[in-house]
């Protein structure tokens, strides 16, 4: 799945993404921009990868925004989908994450 990424980034970079109901509650209830999160694609930082989940193989992005860093959550339905979809985005935890919001903290 190192590829993931990079399936991910170009479906984006073609326009080939959707965004779901849940994600775009998240980005209208933050007053995030989705073209701020777009812009961010070239130069996130994947944490982790899936292999599978509910919107398929997704993978965990930081994304550093003008406001500061958030986590992205990108899908596809499955590995050869047409469109990558953007399932949810939200603020780190300072508590649950490291000061770079890259590497989760021990419980």
């Amino acid at each position: 799945m190192d590829d993931l990424a990079d399936r991910i980034r170009n479906r984006i970079a073609s326009g080939a993404f959707r965004i779901s109901d849940h994600a775009q509650g998240r980005l209208d209830e933050r007053r995030l921009l989705l073209s701020d999160i777009l812009a961010s694609v070239a130069s996130w930082s994947v944490i982790e990868t899936y292999e599978s989940g509910r919107m398929g193989p997704s993978l965990l992005a930081r994304h550093v925004l003008p406001g500061g860093p958030i986590h992205a959550v990108w899908g596809m339905i499955n590995e050869n989908a047409v469109h990558a979809v953007l399932v949810t985005v939200y603020l780190p935890d300072k508590e649950l994450w490291d000061e770079q919001f890259t590497i989760r903290r021990k419980a």
